[in-house]
């Protein structure tokens, strides 16, 4: 059960599902977001919370429809839905649904809010088990949010993928953007969202690509221009440097299982193509080993990783 409490040491902690159903379009698992009482909530305050009954900013009045494309009264069924090809089943939000689902968001923060202080002080009770529920409402509304808006993102990451830059990793960059767009957005100014997540995720991607384009050229300079610029026996001697370190790398790709388990060994030798394969993308990675991309992705980080910490024990290279 979502929403259920944790002990952890004397601090209470609630559990709460923050992404979609494995394979989902926002990609992976359920990850699990730890929300301690001590923890502020925050959202975008309304004069309308204030005394509101809750009815009028959390039902849909009969006949209305939250969406551009159809005609739907209530809410549409997206989960389960992980193939970029069903994409055209996604709904459009309209205007008057975002509005809807912004309010009804900042709504339900505004009342765990409330209740988290309430329960600071007096806890326990039937509060503990509305506070749980209400987080859960939080998160199903605003994963309906960013699913209904999942095309702007792989729209913007086709965009600005090239041959240095994965589209799965800017699909990845760009997810966070938009949940944290989502949660800073300011429904009341009468903008569309769409607006605001499309300037969020494309500034983001601008800088990321710059911080990639940056990094690239100086690794660039420091393993061809600095030849150069040296006189011949400093050349020399740092070609030979650059030799014994491509040892290092080579011999400790043939000792990984020392240092990774079989899960990391595979993935790290699929998704850099050692042993004569060709390099995988995360997405077909994913589906071979019947993960999510985002899930993948951790695993590689935290497998080169161990082996950046098993390079530097190797030592300097001999001289």
């Amino acid at each position: 059960m979502l929403g259920r409490i944790r002990r952890i040491g004397d601090e209470r902690k609630f559990d709460v599902a923050l992404a979609a159903d494995e394979g989902g379009p926002l990609g992976g698992p359920l990850e699990t977001n730890r929300v301690s009482l001590h923890t502020p909530i925050q959202f975008i305050p309304s004069e309308e919370f204030a005394g509101a009954d809750g009815a009028s900013l959390l039902i849909l009045r009969p006949g209305m429809t939250i969406y551009a494309d159809r005609a739907t009264e209530g809410v549409v069924d997206v989960d389960g839905m992980g193939d970029f090809d069903m994409l055209s089943n996604l709904p459009l939000l309209s205007q008057q649904g975002e509005c809807f689902l912004f309010r009804k968001m900042n709504f339900l923060k505004y009342q765990a809010e409330n209740l988290r202080l309430q329960l600071l002080e007096q806890p326990g009770g039937e509060d503990e088990e509305e506070f749980g529920y209400l987080l859960e409402d939080i998160s199903a509304v605003r994963n309906h949010i960013a699913e209904c808006n999942l095309r702007l993102v792989i729209s913007l990451a086709r965009k600005f993928a090239s041959g240095s830059v994965d589209f799965d990793e800017l699909m990845s960059e760009g997810n966070e953007i938009l949940l944290k767009a989502i949660a800073r957005f300011d429904y009341s100014r009468g903008f569309r969202f769409s607006t605001y997540a499309v300037h969020s995720i494309q500034r983001h991607y601008f800088r990321y690509l710059q911080r990639g384009k940056k990094r690239d050229e100086k690794e660039f300079k420091t393993d061809v221009g600095l030849l150069n610029e040296l006189p011949e026996d400093e050349a020399d001697e740092l070609i030979l440097r650059w030799v014994r370190e491509e040892q290092k790398v080579t011999a400790l790709i043939g000792r990984m299982a020392e240092f990774l388990n079989e899960r990391e060994q595979h993935i790290v030798s699929r998704r850099f193509g050692l042993g004569n394969t060709e390099p995988q993308t995360l997405r077909s990675l994913a589906e071979e080993m019947q993960l999510s991309k985002e899930r993948v992705r951790q695993l590689q980080i935290s497998a080169i990783e161990k082996l950046s910490a098993a390079f530097d024990e190797f030592g300097p290279p001999e001289e």
